[in-house]
């Protein structure tokens, strides 16, 4: 599990990006006034071509980074307030933090506002679309320049060695629709078992990406291109981190963060009449592993549930783990014995937490700012709870090398749960990391530092994976 602490900091950066997704907030200040169109201008309208082949070639300079093209499409005011620096800096780069890199122009659609001429052109991006509000002058040159929103962009087909991605969209209709991609492998012969995939803690994306490492991507790719289909999507606070934020506030669970969602993406690949429904399993990385489980006994009714370094254990005192292990390797001085001062603060919260009822708890603040109802809840929901009444088969998989869920504790923890149970397989893996990519790190400092670097999942993993899922 990443370091907690991101479940919800990262919500609060994402809130402070998607502010701009309101179309009321200007990215920089528009010159566009109230006027009425002419006479002419209401001619030009007829024919939108000039318009949107202008805007067309500013969203793909800024695209193809040369921002000194896009300003010279400004107008005077506009060049003013966005020179190039600070259309890279303050507009582009925050969109390509926000939805991934950019892939191409997906639709445009046209409207006159008070007598100026406005291309909606929506962009398709690594993660979702982007609809840029691009306001022209009667001469082609830009206006005014807004972010509208940022919509799910389905329907894609990416053909592969042995299997295809398609796009699809987890939860349409809902207030939370997420993109996500179906892989389906090519040439199969009668109904094919399916995964899902779930996510460890914090915003995801679909591919679990992690600096240059998306070892959900790796699983997607090895199972579809061997006869699993798989389904993997965005993760619902990496796209509406604001939303969430803004509609449940201290009352937000793991209940709306990854189990709702799970459910909705089994229940696209039930409803897929090339899968087998009685042969849908679930996969979880880290949270996911731990929550899987639940999201099993919550209606994701699943033929088997495989639990990558997931843990059984209270989330609560993983964190605390986590804590002490980054102090160990600080050395002695002011800023270790403030570390542990902070650790005895956190001990303390976690205690007085038992306490608390759920409204209290929904006005507490735990380590330096996180709603403590988001724990409560999970504590009042052990993985134990759901385990008593499981008999659907369990891969238990973790690597030796893991510093955030850790074998002597955590995988031993998951042997005793379901000691005795003939259909329940435990692997642990020799040199690996929480990613179950090799790890030479001697601690916590230098396993981080090779998260940095670009790997792939074990080979191994994966072939143990592809095996269970087809043994079972």
């Amino acid at each position: 599990m990443k370091k907690l602490l991101m479940i919800f900091i990262s919500i609060v950066l994402i809130l402070s990006i998607a502010g701009c997704a309101s179309k009321e907030n200007e990215i920089e200040t528009s010159s566009a006034t109230e006027t009425v169109p002419s006479e002419s201008q209401s001619a030009v309208t007829d024919n939108w071509d000039f318009y949107n082949e202008r805007a067309e070639v500013f969203v793909t300079a800024m695209a193809s980074s040369d921002f000194d093209a896009a300003v010279d499409m400004l107008d005077t005011t506009m060049k003013q307030a966005l020179p190039a620096p600070t259309l890279e800096d303050n507009v582009w780069k925050v969109i390509i933090e926000q939805v991934g890199a950019f892939i191409g122009v997906y639709d445009i659609e046209n409207s006159v506002i008070g007598g100026y001429y406005v291309c909606f052109v929506t962009s398709q991006h690594e993660s979702r679309g982007v609809t840029l509000r691009i306001v022209f002058s009667e001469d082609g040159l830009v206006a005014g320049l807004f972010i509208d929103g940022y919509p799910v962009i389905a329907g894609e087909v990416a053909e592969h060695e042995g299997f295809t991605d398609s796009a699809v969209v987890i939860g349409e209709g809902t207030n939370y629709p997420l993109n996500g991609v179906l892989s389906i492998p090519d040439n199969i012969v009668g109904k094919m078992p399916a995964v899902v995939l779930v996510h460890g803690s914090g915003p995801q994306d679909k591919d679990e990406t992690i600096n240059s490492n998306k070892p959900f991507r790796d699983i997607s790719e090895y199972l579809a291109a061997n006869g699993i289909a798989v389904i993997r999507y965005d993760k619902r606070t990496f796209t509406y981190g604001a939303e969430i934020v803004e509609e449940l506030g201290s009352s937000l669970t793991v209940k709306e963060e990854t189990i709702e969602d799970a459910i909705l993406a089994s229940e696209i690949l039930k409803s897929d009449p090339r899968i087998d429904e009685d042969k849908v399993y679930i996969l979880g990385h880290s949270l996911g592993g731990m929550l899987a489980p639940r999201i099993h006994a919550s209606g994701g009714d699943f033929a088997g549930i495989i639990s990558l370094a997931g843990s059984p254990r209270s989330l609560l005192d993983i964190i605390y783990d986590q804590q002490m292990a980054s102090i160990d390797v600080l050395p002695k001085g002011d800023e270790k014995t403030a570390a542990l001062s902070q650790v005895e603060t956190y001990v303390e919260q976690v205690e007085t937490l038992k306490s608390l009822s759920d409204d209290e708890a929904k006005n507490t603040l735990i380590l330096n700012g996180l709603c403590a109802y988001y724990f409560k809840e999970m504590e009042d929901h052990p993985v134990s709870e759901y385990i008593d009444g499981m008999t659907v088969p369990f891969l238990v998989l973790q690597g030796d090398k893991d510093f955030q869920v850790y074998p002597d504790k955590d995988f031993v923890m998951w042997q005793e749960l379901l000691k005795g149970r003939e259909n329940v397989t435990f692997k642990l893996y020799e040199g690996l990391n929480h990613l179950f990519m090799p790890s030479s790190g001697k601690n916590i400092t230098e396993y981080q530092e090779e998260y940095r670097v670009e790997s792939q999942m074990d080979s191994q993993v994966l072939l143990d994976i592809m095996e269970w899922i087809k043994a079972n």
